[in-house]
């Protein structure tokens, strides 16, 4: 049946690099948020450009991580923003980042870049969060770079075990806990 479920968008920690300016967040947009405990990767679109940005009200040297054509739908949450720099899907390709979870910590080739040509900004940032047991493309695309499934959801549509502070809660009944864990 039709269903409506929030929308969020996610800030995940790159690992830092040599010429980073601070910490980076890849920002990454998902209509699913219950699938964010079982995130393995994150993709980006080898030719999208994108935008590192910082806030003028930022003290603490967070930058953020979004496609150029993203910004003027985060134009409130960036308010007054500054572009430090710009580049390539390609450019991201491959940087690790912090897993928003610990569940799958250690995952085999697991919590890095990737990148697809499905990827684009008609709505979002610009970045995908994939999830390979709950989506075509996650699949596909996290199959292709090595990254191996993993379904923690039972046939109830609960979590499993894997997902140890969820253990038994339906899938879309973990929406609002998860956003309120994260933020």
């Amino acid at each position: 049946r039709s269903r409506q479920d929030p929308a969020a968008t996610v800030g995940f920690e790159l690992e830092p690099q040599d010429g980073d300016p601070g910490t980076m967040r890849l920002l990454a947009w998902t209509t699913t948020p219950w699938t964010l405990p079982s995130n393995l990767a994150l993709c980006s679109g080898e030719e999208i450009e994108y935008v590192v940005v910082k806030r003028p009200d930022d003290a603490e040297k967070n930058y953020w991580v979004l496609a150029s054509a993203a910004l003027g739908r985060y134009a409130k949450e960036l308010d007054g923003h500054e572009v430090v720099a710009t580049m390539t899907g390609k450019d991201l390709k491959g940087r690790a980042y912090r897993p928003l979870f610990p569940y799958f910590e250690g995952h085999e080739n697991a919590f890095r870049v990737l990148s697809d040509p499905f990827v684009s900004t008609e709505d979002g940032t610009g970045v995908v969060h994939m999830a390979p047991g709950f989506g075509e493309d996650d699949q596909r695309v996290c199959e292709a770079n090595g990254v191996g499934l993993v379904v923690p959801v039972d046939d109830h549509g609960q979590y499993t075990k894997e997902i140890s502070d969820f253990v038994g809660v339906n899938v879309f009944d973990a929406n609002k806990p998860i956003l309120e864990r994260l933020k």
